[in-house]
């Protein structure tokens, strides 16, 4: 499975097993997918908040989180209210 997202505006995509999406929440996607946009960065240093959108995740809008870097490369994510 292809989890599809944005972090900070820019679209990434994250292969996941499906049996880990059946027992993930969203805030745990919204903490991996925060981790591998920034993973594939080595030369930036990541940002304390990157805001992720989980676009597709099994056909489905997850929202908007807002991520944050505690300690590297630990990362938190709280799920934004929809606007």
């Amino acid at each position: 499975m292809i989890v599809y997202y944005g972090a900070n505006g820019i679209s990434g995509e994250l292969p996941l097993p499906s049996i880990y999406l059946e027992n993930a929440t969203a805030t745990d996607l919204a903490e991996l997918a925060a981790s591998d946009f920034w993973r594939h960065r080595p030369g930036e240093q990541p940002s304390l908040v990157t805001l992720i959108h989980l676009m597709d995740v099994d056909g489905n809008d997850l929202g908007i989180f807002e991520v944050r870097r505690d300690m590297r490369p630990v990362f938190t994510a709280t799920a934004l209210p929809v606007a």
